[in-house]
């Protein structure tokens, strides 16, 4: 598996979104930008949720509550770019790692767990995609 670049990271804030949005978007100054998920339209100001972007590096903003399972999307996360997402999920099937997934072919999503329980989210780097 090959690491490109950092994709997003991602933190909860469920309960308390609009204090997190202002404290992002007004104070810190950076920009909200649309949710994308592979299939879905893409949606702004959400009650539930909010990405914010520097340059090329998102932060995800969850207000969904954590239900304290493994490999939660919704938990306290890091996301990564991988050069090749089939190679990485072979790697870890391999390596005998549990993993949840999301969507199909280019646009799925992977999470796995680190050996201290950390989320990791794996996605395919849209410059390194084959078509």
């Amino acid at each position: 598996m090959k690491i490109t670049r950092i994709n997003h990271m991602a933190f909860n804030v469920a309960g308390v979104v609009p204090q997190a949005r202002e404290f992002y978007t007004k104070l810190l100054g950076i920009p909200e930008v649309p949710i994308q998920f592979p299939g879905a339209p893409a949606t702004i100001g959400s009650d539930k949720a909010f990405w914010i972007q520097n340059q090329r590096t998102q932060m995800h903003l969850i207000g969904i509550p954590k239900k304290g399972e493994p490999r939660e999307p919704v938990n306290t996360h890091v996301s990564w770019y991988v050069e090749d997402l089939d190679v990485a999920l072979a790697d870890i099937q391999s390596a005998g790692l549990e993993f949840r997934q999301l969507g199909e072919g280019l646009g799925r999503i992977i999470w796995i767990s680190d050996p201290a329980g950390n989320t990791i989210e794996l996605q395919q780097d849209p410059e390194t995609a084959r078509a």
